[in-house]
Formats: C-alpha cells, structure tokens, sequence
C-alpha cells in the first residue's frame, strides 16, 4: 500500500478484494476487509472515517458477493473495485443530501421562531431549536444573503463576558 501510485480509493478497494481473496479468517473477512480500507480511506481524506459506506454495501450485500465472485472467476478485481466506489459514492452523496436535510430543518425552524419571537438574542433561538450558537449564526447570515431575514438596529451588544444578538425579522417566503 505504501507505494502504490494508485489512487487512495482505488488502492483501498484493491487492497479490500485482495484481503477477501486471501481468506486469512474463517469468519468476518468482509467486515475485516471494509474496516482496513476505511483506515486506508481515513489517512487519505479523515473524513471518510465517518462515512457509512458498511450500510450502503450491506444493502448491496447480494451484489457484493456476486461482484467478488466475478473478479475471482476473471483474476481481475476491476469489477469490486466499481462496486466499492459506487457504494462511496452512493454513501457521500446520501450524507449530503442528509446534511442538506438537517439545513433546511434548521433554516426553517429559525425562521418560525424569529417570526413568533422577532426580538430574541440569536443564542436563545440556538437553545430553543437545539442547535449551536455558531450553527445558528451561519444559518441566519445565508437566511440574510437570501433576502428572508433582515436585522434592523444594533447588531449586538456586550453583558459582561458574553455577547447577545437582538434581531428584528421580516420575514419572506
């Protein structure tokens, strides 16, 4: 692994199949196999360690063994390696669209509790909604860039050691 020129996703789903190929257990080699290259995964992109690739190919499971079978038959891994980054793929792009999901959820809610309470500091709606001061910050800057929230008068003022954010909302569909 150390020094192929491969690319990290494709070195990670090779070194997957050869570690299916060899069998070194009598049990649990798939699992085994899909935990070493999400190691490889993480030290290419730390990010992928968070990445539920196991649920998409347990879903596929059918199609994993058939794909494994197929490169044994051929002496060529190419067709697990397909699967594998289809499975990344499929699991990047179902994480972002969750992640839009969970946005547009926050987006909202703001919206629905500056509108019934249009003075209140932004880290009450933070705890009203149950989401991070600095979550709600971001959310409410893209809601002004979009034109469906709008302060009016002093942004913030300072208490002490902590900061408190009074909002006027116009609100718009």
């Amino acid at each position: 692994m150390k020094k192929t020129d491969a690319h990290p996703l494709i070195a990670s789903a090779a070194f997957h199949y050869e570690f299916e190929f060899i069998h070194p257990f009598s049990d649990r080699n798939g699992r085994i196999g899909r935990f070493w290259q999400t190691l490889v995964l993480k030290d290419w992109h730390p990010l992928l360690a968070f990445l539920p690739a196991e649920t998409v190919i347990k879903a596929r499971q059918e199609e994993y063994y058939q794909s494994l079978r197929e490169a044994d038959a051929k002496s060529d891994c190419s067709v697990f390696i397909e699967l594998l980054l289809s499975a990344i793929n499929q699991s990047l792009t179902e994480a972002i669209q969750s992640e839009e999901k969970a946005r547009v959820k926050t987006t909202d809610q703001i919206l629905e509790v500056l509108k019934e309470s249009p003075h209140l500091a932004l880290i009450d709606v933070a705890n009203r909604i149950g989401r991070s001061v600095s979550t709600v910050e971001r959310e409410v800057s893209k809601l002004k860039q979009g034109g469906r929230l709008e302060y009016h008068g002093p942004k913030k003022m300072v208490f002490g050691w902590s900061e408190k954010f009074e909002v006027v909302v116009s609100y718009s569909k």
